[in-house]
C-alpha cells in the first residue's frame, strides 16, 4: 500500500491519542493525548461495532457503479463543481485534495494532484468508495455525516491504523429542505496540516447549499427577508422559497434555523403559518414595483422587512461565498469555462459586463485557445440565448465567396447561384448572435461592407435592391493583432473601433495556471463524465509541455490516450501516448516550468523545430502532429 508519509505511518502506532480506556479497543496499548468527544464517542461507536483498528478501508466500486451513483448526485455535482474547482486550486501548492460524498458517505467526486489521487486510491478514498463510519472507522467524511457536524480528524486520531498518515477536514452538506445532501471534505498528508481548513471546508459548504438552494428555487418564488430593528435598518437577510400556491418548498440554513428551529426537515407549512400577510399580494408586489422592499410581520410580531421575486431557470447563479473563487458571480455558461486561471477568469467577467448590451466583444488568442467556445458561452449567458449563433471563419472561406456568404445572395445574382437565392449569414443571425472568426483575415474590399452592416443594421444581399434590417450582436474573434494591422493598412481603423468594443485576451494553454485541473475535465469529458486517474510522470508531462496547438491540440492527445488503454480503469501513462507523437515530441529537458516565461517562446520554437525535423522538413505533416494549421505553423516558425 502506498504511504503519505513513512515516518508517520511508521510512528503511528507510537502516537495514538489518549482517550477513555473503554473507549479503545485492547489491541492500541497505551497512549498520550486527549481524544475530542465528538471523535471519542466515534471510537466507542466502532469497538461497539466489532471494527477492528487494522481493518482496511472500502473496496473500489466499478465503473458502472460509479457512473450510477454520478448520475444520481448530478444536482450536487452541479451545484459544487465551481467550488470544488476553486478549492482544489487554492489546495494546489498545500498538498491536499478535495472529496465530494453523497449523502450515504460515498465519494462521488475528487480534485486533486494525480500523485496525491493514486496515494489516497491505494488508502480507499476512491470514486465510488463508501467511507460511512461503519465501514472506515473515525474519519472525517463517515463521522461528519453521523455526528452531523463539521470537524477534523488528524493523523492519530483516525480509528484505522491504514488512515493515521491523513489529516482530513469535513462538514455535511443539506438541501434547501434540510435533508441531507452529502458531505464535503479535504484531505492530505498528516504534514500539511493547516489550522484554517475546518473553515475554509465549512466556508465551502455554505456556497455549495447556497446554490442548491437557487437550483430548488428555479421556476418558483424568492422571498429575501431580513429583521428590521427599531431605528428600521435591516439585519441579516434569509432566503425562503415559496411556490406559485404560498407552499413553502425550501430556504437557506439560517433561515430553517430561524422560522423552524426545532425541525431538522422543513415543515410542510404554507405562507400565511409564517407571516400575518396574504402571498397572493406579495406576488403581486414583485410585478408592479420588483425589487421594492415591503414591511412583513410574523406571527410573534416581529417585524421584517422584504422582498419577493420569481426565479426563472436560466437566472445567473448566486455569487459564491468564497472571496478568493475564480468565478463567483458569472453565469452559469461562462462560469464553466473557468477553472482556476485568473486570466480566463479575467476575461469572463469583464465579457458579463456587457451582456445584454449593444456592445461588440472582440476576442483575441492564439490559435486553438477556445475563442468560438468562449464566443458560444458569451452567447448562452446573454438575453439572445434562445435566439441563433450563427458562427463563419473568415479564414477559412475564399476571398472571392466570403462575401455571398455573409451577405447573402437573390435568384440569378451570378453565375451559378443556387435558385431562390441564399440567406447570409449576417440574416440568419437576426435575432441572435453572429460569430466572426478570424475577423484579421477579411478581405480589406469587404470591410467597407461590413461596416455600414454594423452602423444601419440592415443587409443587401447581392443582386438584391431592397435591404433587411437586422437585429445582431457582434462577436469576433482572431489571432492576428489588430491594432498592428490598422497600423500596416491591413485592416481599417474605422472598422477596428466599431468591433473592439470591449476587447478580451483568452489565455494560451502554456499560460494557464489550472493545465492540470483542464486535462482532467477534458478527460472526464472523454471519458462519458467519469474521472481518468494520471500517473505523475504524465502530470507532470502534460502540464510542462509548451503545447504550440494550445487546446485543440491537447484534447486530440488525450483523446487517442484514452482510446489506446487496454482496461478502462487503468490510470493514463506516458505509455499511453500515441508512439508517433511521443516520438517526435521534444525530449523532458527542453520542458519548463510554466512560470519561466521568458523562455515559453524560445520552448515553443524547439518545440516546432524538433516536430518538423522528425517530419522530415513536411509542413503538412508537421501541422497535423502539433494540431495547428499550416499558416500558424508557418507564421511562429518564421517569429
Amino acid at each position: 500500500m502506498a504511504r503519505l508519509l513513512d515516518v508517520e505511518q511508521e510512528n503511528a502506532d507510537e502516537e495514538l491519542p489518549m482517550a477513555l480506556e473503554t473507549s479503545l479497543p485492547p489491541e492500541l496499548g497505551d497512549t498520550r493525548s486527549p481524544l475530542p468527544t465528538l471523535l471519542a464517542q466515534s471510537w466507542q461507536r466502532c469497538q461497539a461495532a466489532g471494527l477492528s483498528s487494522h481493518s482496511l478501508p472500502a473496496g473500489q466500486a466499478s465503473a458502472s457503479q460509479a457512473y450510477a451513483l454520478r448520475q444520481q448526485a448530478g444536482a450536487l455535482l452541479r451545484a459544487a463543481a465551481p467550488l470544488l474547482a476553486t478549492l482544489a486550486s487554492q489546495l494546489a501548492a498545500s498538498g491536499s485534495a478535495v472529496v465530494l460524498a453523497n449523502a450515504d458517505g460515498v465519494v462521488v467526486d475528487r480534485l486533486g494532484e494525480p500523485v496525491l489521487l493514486d496515494q489516497l486510491d491505494a488508502l480507499g478514498l476512491q470514486l465510488g468508495a463508501d467511507w460511512r463510519e461503519a465501514r472506515c472507522g473515525t474519519n472525517a467524511i463517515g463521522t461528519a455525516l453521523e455526528a452531523d457536524q463539521a470537524l477534523t480528524v488528524h493523523g492519530p486520531e483516525h480509528y484505522l491504523a491504514a488512515l493515521r498518515q491523513l489529516t482530513c477536514a469535513a462538514t455535511p452538506l443539506r438541501l434547501p429542505c434540510g435533508r441531507r445532501a452529502g458531505v464535503l471534505g479535504i484531505t492530505g498528508p498528516c504534514r500539511h496540516r493547516q489550522p484554517h481548513t475546518l473553515a475554509l471546508v465549512s466556508l465551502a459548504a455554505q456556497g455549495i447549499e447556497q446554490r442548491l438552494l437557487h437550483q430548488q428555487a428555479a421556476g418558483h418564488w424568492l422571498l429575501s427577508v431580513a429583521d428590521a430593528d427599531a431605528s428600521g435598518k435591516a439585519g441579516a437577510e434569509y432566503q425562503l422559497v415559496f411556490s406559485a400556491h404560498g407552499d413553502w418548498l425550501a430556504a437557506c440554513a439560517p433561515a430553517r434555523h430561524q422560522f423552524a428551529p426545532d425541525a431538522r426537515v422543513l415543515p410542510s407549512w404554507r405562507f400565511a403559518q409564517l407571516f400575518a400577510d396574504d402571498f397572493a399580494s406579495w406576488t403581486q408586489r414583485a410585478l408592479h414595483a420588483p425589487g421594492q422592499s415591503h414591511p412583513l410581520a410574523d406571527h410573534q410580531g416581529r417585524l421584517w422587512r422584504g422582498h419577493v421575486r420569481r426565479v426563472v431557470t436560466d437566472d445567473p447563479l448566486p455569487p459564491s461565498l468564497l472571496s478568493a473563487a475564480p468565478s463567483p458571480g458569472l453565469p452559469r455558461t461562462l462560469m464553466a469555462l473557468t477553472g482556476g486561471d485568473p486570466q480566463l477568469d479575467s476575461a469572463a467577467r469583464r465579457a458579463l459586463r456587457i451582456v445584454g448590451k449593444d456592445i461588440p466583444l472582440l476576442i483575441e488568442g492564439e490559435t486553438g485557445t477556445g475563442k468560438e467556445v468562449f464566443a458560444q458561452a458569451f452567447h448562452r449567458s446573454s438575453p439572445r440565448r434562445n435566439g441563433p449563433f450563427v458562427a463563419l471563419n473568415c479564414a477559412a472561406i475564399p476571398e472571392g465567396l466570403i462575401e455571398s456568404e455573409l451577405f447573402g445572395y437573390e435568384d440569378g445574382a451570378f453565375t451559378g447561384a443556387r435558385r431562390k437565392g441564399h440567406v447570409g449569414r449576417i440574416a440568419q443571425a437576426n435575432g441572435g448572435t453572429l460569430f466572426l472568426d478570424e475577423i484579421g483575415d477579411m478581405p480589406l474590399s469587404l470591410q467597407a461592407h461590413l461596416l455600414r452592416v454594423l452602423q444601419e443594421r440592415e443587409v443587401c444581399p447581392l443582386g438584391g435592391r431592397q435591404a433587411q434590417p437586422v437585429d445582431i450582436a457582434i462577436v469576433c474573434a482572431t489571432h492576428r493583432d489588430l491594432r498592428q494591422a490598422v497600423a500596416e493598412g491591413r485592416f481599417r481603423e474605422d472598422l477596428y473601433y466599431r468591433l473592439a468594443g470591449v476587447r478580451v485576451r483568452l489565455p494560451a494553454l502554456r499560460e494557464r495556471s489550472d493545465r492540470l485541473a483542464l486535462c482532467q475535465h477534458l478527460l472526464a469529458e472523454e471519458n462519458h463524465g467519469l474521472p481518468v486517474n494520471l500517473s505523475p510522470a504524465l502530470g507532470r508531462w502534460l502540464e510542462q509541455h509548451p503545447w504550440p496547438g494550445n487546446l485543440r491540440q491537447l484534447r486530440s492527445v488525450l483523446r487517442s490516450a484514452l482510446a489506446s488503454r487496454d482496461d478502462p480503469r487503468e490510470a493514463l501513462d506516458c505509455c499511453h501516448l500515441d508512439e508517433d507523437f511521443s516520438m517526435r515530441m521534444p525530449p523532458p529537458s527542453l520542458l519548463t516550468s510554466h512560470s519561466q516565461a521568458s523562455r515559453l517562446a524560445d520552448i515553443e520554437q524547439r518545440a516546432m523545430q524538433h516536430t518538423l525535423s522528425a517530419c522530415g522538413g513536411n509542413i503538412s505533416a508537421a501541422a497535423r502532429q502539433l494540431g495547428i494549421s499550416r499558416a500558424t505553423l508557418y507564421r511562429r516558425l518564421r517569429a
